[in-house]
């Protein structure tokens, strides 16, 4: 008696989830174009922070330049809105430092991504 209760069941659902319809919600997928040479890629803005609180940041031709505290905010100003801005920070790094290098951002009108580094060992 309980099997053919759970195969009435069992047909029943059958029977609603094939008339069943489901909806089409129409979403579109964003199509990929390539870059015309004339176009600029924007990397991001990479700074680095090591565990005594000192900046340093890949510069246009792709190398580690110091950074003074003091030229953060002109550097983060200047550079494209639409540049990200990435933090790299030892792990062993003072939060206050974080802090203030995330507050300085902020007031240039930005957000910034922080990712920690630890050594593996």
């Amino acid at each position: 008696m309980d099997e053919s209760f759970v195969d009435i069941v069992l047909i029943i659902l059958a029977a609603l989830v094939a008339v069943a319809v489901i909806p089409d919600f129409g979403v579109e997928l964003p199509v990929s174009t390539e870059i015309q040479e004339s176009e600029t890629v924007l990397t991001p803005l990479q700074i680095s922070m090591t565990n005594a609180g000192r900046l340093t940041y890949l510069n246009s031709s792709n190398e580690e330049e110091s950074l003074p505290y003091a030229q953060l905010y002109d550097l983060v100003v200047e550079s494209s809105s639409t540049r990200i801005v990435e933090i790299h920070a030892d792990e062993s790094a003072p939060a206050i430092y974080l802090l203030e290098v995330n507050r300085v951002i902020q007031k240039a009108g930005r957000d910034a991504v922080f990712l920690i580094q630890r050594q593996d060992g």
